[in-house]
């Protein structure tokens, strides 16, 4: 039986670049789903440190996304590409403690239909969870 993301606790972090309106957007969403969702606006998804993520975990998130701008769209020009390896390090660390890898994942938005915070967030919980309740999350 396959379960929907919707249950567990998710950290977003995002590249502010994507929406315009991401501030109101992303408010919306967290005051409908309270603590079962955090957003951290980031000025480039290639800003994220590795331990960043390892941190939302530790926080008690069982999933961690990072939403970066399309390939080629980025401001900085190697945003997006920075943020795809420090995501790779962050779940080879995470894997050599027991952890799937699949806990972490980076998101690319596309040029083509550009979407909001909250759309983008909207998808997300509504995908098949590959994984369930963090054993982090379940111990504290």
């Amino acid at each position: 039986m396959d379960q929907k993301t919707a249950g567990l606790n998710i950290t977003i972090f995002f590249c502010q670049q994507l929406d315009i309106d991401q501030d109101k957007n992303r408010r919306t969403l967290e005051k409908e789903l309270g603590s079962q969702i955090r957003f951290f606006p980031l000025p480039c998804s290639g800003r994220i440190d590795p331990l960043h993520l390892l941190r939302a975990l530790e926080s008690g998130a069982d999933m961690v996304y990072l939403i970066a701008c399309p390939e080629g769209a980025c401001r900085y020009r190697e945003g997006n590409l920075r943020a795809r390896k420090r995501v790779g390090y962050a779940q080879k660390l995470i894997e050599e403690i027991g952890l799937e890898g699949a806990r972490i994942e980076l998101i690319t938005g596309t040029a083509a239909t550009p979407a909001t915070i909250d759309t983008i967030a909207r998808e997300l919980l509504m995908r098949d969870a590959t994984v369930g309740i963090s054993p982090v999350r379940s111990k504290g």
